[in-house]
């Protein structure tokens, strides 16, 4: 499959990229509760490959957490976007 997007080596699957960026913030903010999370929205912006280190940055305004998630190897941003936290959750 990667092949067919021109990568000359196998890429990880961007909800691979999506899950561990999610269970990053869960562990941050949302006390590893995802009913805590009311929205979370992202884009993909670079691919991932196997055995690189995702570093994910993330900050908190309000209720919404504003993250990225890059690679460590070589320090592309693979991922942006947020996180919508309900209203009641006391983080």
């Amino acid at each position: 499959m990667a092949a067919l997007g021109n990568f000359d080596k196998p890429i990880i699957h961007g909800l691979c990229t999506y899950g561990f960026t999610a269970r990053s913030i869960y562990e941050k903010y949302a006390k590893n509760d995802p009913l805590a999370v009311k929205k979370i929205g992202g884009r993909f912006t670079s691919h991932v490959f196997p055995g690189e280190t995702y570093v994910v940055e993330m900050w908190k305004e309000g209720n919404i957490v504003v993250f990225q998630t890059k690679t460590k190897e070589r320090g592309l941003v693979a991922m942006r976007g947020f996180v919508e936290l309900r209203d009641s959750s006391k983080i």
